[in-house]
């Protein structure tokens, strides 16, 4: 058992300010407070998400299986389609002050440090809309890990730019899930900015992560982003932290 991740309470500064949501319905305003602390309750995590995207060429499958550690470890694999022996996968892994990015298809890898924050982006001062939220453990940018795991952005940038209203609750995941949805947001690209546009964000009730998306233009639904695995406290081995690269493996700086 050497190789168990060690799961001391030391290893984590920051704690949430509230553990969990009254028994009656909350606000959006608190709903969202809640979600954006999800990370500072556990230690460690595994989750599982599948992106269903539907465009000109049907309906694509992308699957992401992030495991993570406080602080500052993660490992986030992505796969196209529905093979799981495909060589289209990616692998991004960090340490928490770099990151290595592997690329299956083209046998292409990077070691980078991860990069820095602006300067007095996070101070208490700023209006809300204007801080920037700094993660415990950073993922990979612009992905629906970094979005599920810490919902700021998708808040800030997506969600408020349009009328917000709780629609009800779904089961995602075995866990009950309080659905938000914000028509018409106006963060979106030109072919979709349309009236009859709106987004679903899914929050789990008993841990605040954000556990489902669901976009629409009409009644069609383009993007359903769903979480299939959710363990919180999750057991982790080194190893789930660590990449062999093959020998001929290609190095882009």
């Amino acid at each position: 058992m050497s190789d168990l991740i060690p799961t001391s309470q030391d290893s984590v500064a920051p704690s949430a300010a509230r553990i969990a949501l009254a028994d009656d319905a909350p606000t959006i305003e608190e709903l969202f407070s809640f979600a954006r602390e999800a990370e500072l309750r556990v230690r460690t995590l595994r989750m599982t998400i599948e992106d269903r995207v539907v465009n000109a060429k049907g309906e694509q499958l992308t699957t992401l299986e992030v495991q993570l550690r406080h602080p500052g470890h993660a490992r986030v694999t992505t796969r196209r389609g529905a093979d799981r022996v495909t060589n289209d996968y990616e692998i991004w892994l960090s340490d928490g002050e770099t990151a290595t990015a592997y690329q299956a298809a083209n046998r292409s890898a990077s070691v980078r440090k991860l990069p820095n924050r602006v300067a007095g982006s996070d101070q208490d001062d700023l209006p809300p809309f204007a801080r920037q939220y700094v993660p415990l453990t950073r993922l990979p940018a612009g992905t629906l890990a970094d979005a599920f795991i810490h919902p700021h952005g998708l808040f800030r940038n997506v969600l408020v730019t349009g009328p917000l209203a709780i629609v009800g609750t779904q089961q995602v995941a075995g866990r009950e899930a309080i659905v938000v949805r914000a028509r018409h947001p106006r963060s979106a690209k030109v072919l979709v900015d349309r009236p009859d546009r709106s987004i679903d964000v899914g929050i789990a009730r008993d841990s605040g992560f954000v556990v489902l998306l669901t976009e629409r233009i009409g009644e069609s639904v383009t993007r359903h982003a769903e979480v299939t695995t959710l363990d919180l406290d999750a057991t982790l081995f080194e190893s789930a932290f660590e990449l062999k690269l093959p020998a001929d493996v290609r190095k882009l700086y």
